[in-house]
């Protein structure tokens, strides 16, 4: 199967100024992306899938690598994505460089071969989260959040396992905003409240007043994006709908390998 890919620019405005950034869903096989690697890795990258990782690590490196570059490109198409390195910082948080980018971050996250990735101004922080919903995670999903946070997963519309993964999303979303990743107490990422939004559901959190998160779910997938609230983002409707059916035909096509 050859790869799946969806792109959605976001457009960001701050203190009257306007900022791009880029969103790209990918979803491709092992065997694809080991094949067409040398396409998309910088050889940096490339140092990092050896034989000695697990089949599963490296297709999510190299899902996670493949939709960042995806990300990159509809910011930056003029730029060979193997001239962008995406390398671990010493907290394991990604760290863009590369000739032709300035002031550029990245977040990204996968699913088994699904991933996510989105492509910011290093002004505007952003962190990004993808994840199966699965019914029998509900028990340990439930242990990671706060009594109002269990209060609150049945008004996210659909099951117990769905509203608890779109909080889990949100709080790894902004664990990575922060760069502090999943290194903190779970309760310091509580979510506050929820409201609807065009994009899906809209939330504050309790510990973090300067964050907003977003949350979208589609099929069995839970998607969050996180930035800083003093920013609004625009999304055209075409592109919101994008958004929601690539998650949604991602879901659908890739479950079984996703849900190994």
């Amino acid at each position: 199967m050859g790869p799946f890919v969806r792109t959605v620019p976001l457009t960001l405005t701050g203190r009257g100024e306007r900022l791009r950034a880029s969103l790209a869903l990918a979803a491709a096989s092992l065997d694809w992306l080991d094949a067409n690697r040398e396409t998309f890795l910088h050889p940096d990258e490339a140092a990092l899938v050896t034989d000695r990782l697990h089949a599963r690590r490296r297709h999510g490196l190299l899902a996670g690598r493949f939709a960042a570059k995806q990300a990159l490109a509809r910011l930056h198409p003029e730029i060979d994505p193997r001239a962008l390195a995406i390398r671990p910082g010493v907290l394991e948080q990604p760290v863009l460089s590369g000739e032709g980018l300035r002031n550029l971050g990245v977040s990204l996250s996968h699913a088994g071969p699904v991933a996510l990735a989105v492509a910011f101004p290093e002004g505007c922080p952003m962190g990004i989260d993808l994840e199966w919903v699965r019914a029998d995670a509900v028990p340990v999903l439930a242990s990671q959040m706060t009594e109002a946070e269990r209060r609150m997963a049945p008004r996210l519309d659909g099951s117990e396992a769905e509203g608890l993964m779109r909080l889990w999303c949100l709080k790894e979303a902004l664990s990575k905003a922060l760069r502090c990743g999943l290194t903190v107490p779970m309760d310091l990422l509580a979510v506050a409240g929820i409201a609807p939004d065009p994009l899906g559901l809209s939330v504050t959190f309790a510990h973090f007043a300067q964050y907003q998160g977003i949350s979208l779910l589609a099929g069995e997938l839970a998607s969050a994006l996180v930035l800083p609230r003093t920013v609004t983002l625009t999304v055209e409707a075409a592109d919101r709908a994008t958004w929601h059916d690539a998650l949604a035909v991602a879901a659908a096509e890739w479950r079984e390998a996703g849900n190994r």
